[in-house]
């Protein structure tokens, strides 16, 4: 599989239209998730939603203005697909910016000082976008520095390979507590088992898993959830999921 070519555009979209039933319990588990997320403002700045095709539409009516984030000049249109009604229901404002939201993130912040931030589904693909590992993981691990004294969380790939559809079980999840070396740590509860072989072990992970070098997105002792993604039946992306707060420093 080449992610590249699934990360956004049409191919990206028809691939989640048809597949949204085969994507419901992940959807499911990110709602519930996000049900718990308490956001401190009544606007959010949604940074790579995309059409929001695994976004919660009662999550999004908690704000009274959202302002779409996306480079993808489809999103606007297909977001209010998914979710225009919902949010015409809680008097929502929807707005599209369309630009490259890493490159202009401190624009933006400027722009939107009162908004809560949320990175959907955004910086796993960040690997794909620079020339090498090294850079990437920089850029990732600078993410939270510049968004110091802001309330905001992502969900994003964290671990991603081949795997044995006949191994997966319904709604695979774990928690785990961001530390600077995340894969190779040990999860929550589980001492001396590395997170990437508990994830392989899961869902029955063969041959070799991608690291999106999303580790160190997070500061250091937030909360996150870890919910697997059945991309295609043979393949699974982990999502880690966190939300950071002005108040406690993590969710």
């Amino acid at each position: 599989m080449n992610d590249r070519d699934t990360t956004g555009g049409w191919l990206w979209h028809m691939r989640a239209f048809f597949r949204r039933g085969k994507w419901r319990p992940t959807t499911e588990l990110i709602a519930e998730w996000l049900d718990g997320v308490q956001p401190a403002h009544k606007e959010l700045l949604l940074i790579g939603g995309s059409a929001g095709w695994m976004m919660s539409s009662l999550w999004l009516q908690r704000f009274e203005r959202i302002v779409l984030v996306d480079i993808d000049p489809y999103a606007p249109t297909l977001f209010r697909w998914n979710h225009g009604r919902a949010l015409m229901q809680s008097s929502t404002r929807l707005e599209f910016v369309q630009c490259d939201a890493l490159l202009d993130l401190e624009a933006l912040l400027s722009t939107y000082p009162k908004a809560s931030i949320f990175f959907d589904n955004l910086l796993g693909q960040h690997v794909y976008r620079v020339p090498d590992f090294d850079r990437a993981e920089t850029d990732l691990n600078e993410i939270a520095q510049r968004l110091a004294g802001r309330d905001w969380g992502s969900v994003h790939d964290l671990f991603s390979g081949p795997a044995n559809p006949k191994t997966l079980p319904a709604k695979p999840i774990m928690s785990f507590t961001a530390t600077q070396s995340a894969l190779g740590a040990s999860v929550d509860g589980v001492t001396g088992t590395p997170l990437h072989r508990r994830m392989l072990d899961q869902v029955g992970g063969v041959d070799e898993w991608m690291d999106h070098v999303t580790s160190g997105i997070f500061p250091l002792g937030t909360h996150t959830r870890l919910i697997a993604w059945p991309f295609v039946p043979t393949y699974i992306h982990w999502l880690q999921a966190g939300w950071v707060d002005t108040a406690s420093s993590n969710y």
